[in-house]
């Protein structure tokens, strides 16, 4: 595959990380560091009058997979009956999960005092605009960067926001073309598979429908016809973690873990791990349905581990960590792990040394970024109009990269003394999992 020439003067790399890295800290590290939850109840002047006068009756639905997994509803009273059932992004609770804790899924809204759920967008007449990405229901980055987009979208008045997440190429490509014929004023999609996705992605600007990309897919952005790219720089991330495989003394085999197929940002990682890496690196293809099957993830990596005699393991998805850390106490030795990605409790993984590090995977700012550059589309005549002329006259894309922050042991003994207090305060207040380190 052909390496994105990374000293491009067309590549933006964010220089006020160090302001992201403040903020977290000072916030207790709840966007870069947990899983936080958004239950964010937005309500109007006029619909917080509405829950005043009357009151809505909720209840949950729960129900048991065939796979061992439990998945979990919501249903709001309608007059005499009960209403269809809302699902929310996150709702699966996973196979083997550890008995007492309590999980929580991401938020669904509803409206007090008046039957049905609230509306999930303007009227009809309102502009569309649409998130597709390659994210799974149970994949943690992709249920963080939803709740964090839709948290963001109200936040910037952004009313008819669509997101949606299609794990097949050909899915995504599918849902990419409805909301272009629905009218879609502005798209933003992931491009895991350019092949699978190219086509598409053209027809969308040929429209005149402005086109951003984000994620994954970097390197082949210009050959979708995207205004600008957003996402991680994917091999910087992939370089900072050999460079900590290597600083901790490791000269053996380290294995990259791919938890996808086809996902071109995922060997971007593997690319910058073999290129700081000395030792030798062998990238692992897991068994399809990893992210929520623990048990399957753990078989699968303690195996590898086994085969190759691996003196280390780069995860790519947080989601592995657990099922991971069970194969590394199973098969007992000194295999170190490394992550790229979040997880609710990395940072005090670290502090505990069951991670050697965590490289965040710039969920929050991805999530930002693509809401503020769909905001900045106007619907009107006029302003589509100035991004036709933008595109016609801009040489390429545009990329905005995401500089990789790494935890550390060198970055928790810069934190302030309160942090884990603080960490374990937010992870309280989200009302999700709390590690031992909290109690």
């Amino acid at each position: 595959m052909q390496r994105f020439q990374r000293d491009s003067g067309t590549i933006s790399r964010s220089a006020s990380w160090s302001g992201w890295r403040n903020r977290a800290v000072l916030l207790g590290m709840a966007a870069a560091l947990i899983s936080v939850v958004l239950h964010a109840y937005v309500l109007t002047e006029a619909e917080a009058e509405d829950a005043a006068s009357g009151s809505a009756d909720i209840r949950v639905s729960v129900r048991a997979l065939e796979d061992e997994r439990v998945e979990v509803a919501l249903q709001q009273a309608d007059g005499g009956t009960w209403g269809e059932r809302q699902l929310p992004t996150r709702r699966f609770l996973p196979a083997g999960a550890p008995h007492g804790e309590w999980r929580s899924s991401s938020a669904v809204t509803v409206r007090a005092g008046a039957a049905g759920p609230m509306p999930a967008s303007m009227p009809e007449d309102a502009p569309l605009y649409c998130v597709v990405h390659h994210g799974a229901d149970d994949d943690q980055f992709w249920v963080q960067f939803d709740d964090l987009a839709r948290f963001n979208a109200r936040q910037q008045g952004l009313t008819n926001l669509q997101i949606i997440g299609k794990p097949d190429v050909a899915e995504q490509a599918a849902a990419i073309r409805d909301c272009a014929e629905r009218g879609a004023v502005a798209i933003a999609s992931s491009i895991p598979d350019i092949d699978g996705l190219r086509e598409t992605l053209l027809g969308v600007k040929q429209r005149g429908i402005v086109l951003y990309t984000f994620n994954s897919g970097v390197e082949v952005a210009d050959q979708a016809g995207s205004l600008n790219h957003y996402g991680l720089d994917d091999v910087a991330a992939g370089e900072a973690a050999g460079s900590e495989f290597e600083q901790a003394g490791l000269t053996g085999t380290v294995l990259c873990l791919l938890h996808e197929r086809a996902n071109v940002g995922l060997a971007d990682r593997c690319d910058g791990l073999e290129d700081a890496y000395g030792g030798d690196v062998e990238r692992v293809q897991l068994p399809a349905g990893s992210l929520a099957d623990p048990a399957t993830a753990g078989r699968a990596i303690g195996a590898a581990i086994a085969q190759h005699d691996a003196a280390g393991v780069l995860l790519l998805n947080g989601a592995l960590v657990n099922g991971a850390m069970g194969a590394v106490q199973f098969l007992g030795g000194d295999v170190k792990l490394g992550l790229i990605g979040t997880n609710p409790g990395s940072l005090l993984m670290v502090e505990a040394g069951r991670l050697l590090f965590a490289v965040n995977d710039g969920v929050a700012a991805q999530a930002n970024l693509v809401v503020l550059a769909l905001q900045s589309v106007d619907a009107s005549a006029g302003a589509r109009a100035t991004f036709s002329i933008l595109r016609a006259r801009q040489p390429g894309v545009s990329r905005i990269l995401i500089r990789p922050l790494t935890f550390n042991q060198a970055f928790i003994d810069s934190l302030p003394e309160d942090w884990l207090q603080s960490t374990c305060d937010a992870l309280e207040r989200a009302g999700g999992w709390k590690p031992p380190a909290c109690d």
